[in-house]
């Protein structure tokens, strides 16, 4: 428990109908998401199934016995890139700016370092400066924009792609191939 309020514990299939809830919560907001309202129950029941199978940690925020957040790193499929895993995070619009989301934040990561994740990626939208901002103290680094690339309804947004290396990969230790003339 953090400051007596919240619970962060692992999530299992039968949080399936409050966190598919919680996204759409989250979601319908149309402000911290990619999606404008949680995807089907079936659809929700499989990827918690299949992330849960798969060893990602997925991580959920409860308090008073209901689930106020989630926070997750699914790793990539692809086998050059199975070091790497895509963070996803959420919390209950009552539940902000109070530390909760950092603590999950930082309970996740340490999760993910544990297993063996090297790169943690993430986007978000360029004007959600607040959570750029906490992403920055986690070692974060943004590594581009994608101009234009949300749209609800007639407003366009850009959207920040960032990325967190583990403390044991630096950039030295990255290598790029060129093309040789």
């Amino acid at each position: 428990m953090i400051d007596g309020k919240i619970l962060i514990r692992p999530m299992s299939i039968d949080d399936a109908v409050d966190f598919n809830r919680l996204v759409g919560v989250v979601a319908r907001e149309h402000r911290y998401l990619r999606f404008l309202d949680a995807p089907s129950m079936e659809g929700t029941v499989n990827f918690l199934r299949d992330s849960l199978a798969a060893g990602n940690p997925h991580l959920a925020a409860v308090a008073d016995g209901e689930l106020v957040g989630w926070c997750d790193v699914c790793r990539h499929s692809f086998e050059i890139e199975a070091h790497v895993g895509r963070l996803g995070i959420g919390l209950a619009p009552e539940f902000r700016g109070r530390g909760f989301g950092k603590a999950l934040l930082d309970v996740t990561i340490a999760a993910a370092e544990r297993l063996d994740f090297q790169r943690i990626e993430l986007t978000a939208f360029a004007d959600n400066h607040r959570a750029i901002a906490l992403y920055e103290t986690r070692g974060f680094v943004r590594e581009g924009i994608m101009r234009a690339a949300a749209r609800f309804g007639d407003a366009y947004r850009d959207i920040v792609q960032m990325a967190r290396l583990a403390p044991s990969l630096s950039d030295n230790d990255a290598t790029t191939a060129e093309a040789a003339d």
